[in-house]
């Protein structure tokens, strides 16, 4: 069951991808911080991760067991910011 009080925007840094050809080391670029954003239910927590699900199913029916799409696990060293957001279900 999916708790509506549980619903954030996640800003958050991923990684960078360096270009996967052979270059020359002294002219590598400095990476650039890949801000993200990201809005779901948070589904679990602990200390080093949330897991976040974006899409959820027949979300209105009461009895919804919870079918999920799309989760991702985020570290919580990556999150910059995490705000609360409100569902309220029909």
């Amino acid at each position: 069951m999916i708790n509506n009080n549980n619903l954030y925007l996640i800003k958050w840094i991923d990684s960078y991808n360096f270009p996967s050809t052979w270059e020359s080391i002294e002219e590598m670029e400095d990476p650039i911080p890949l801000v993200c954003v990201s809005v779901g239910w948070i589904e679990k927590e602990t200390d080093e991760y949330i897991v976040l699900i974006p899409h959820i199913s027949d979300i209105d029916n009461k009895d919804n067991k919870g079918m999920g799409c799309g989760s991702m696990g985020i570290p919580k060293i990556a999150i910059l910011e995490r705000i609360n957001l409100k569902y309220k279900q029909n």
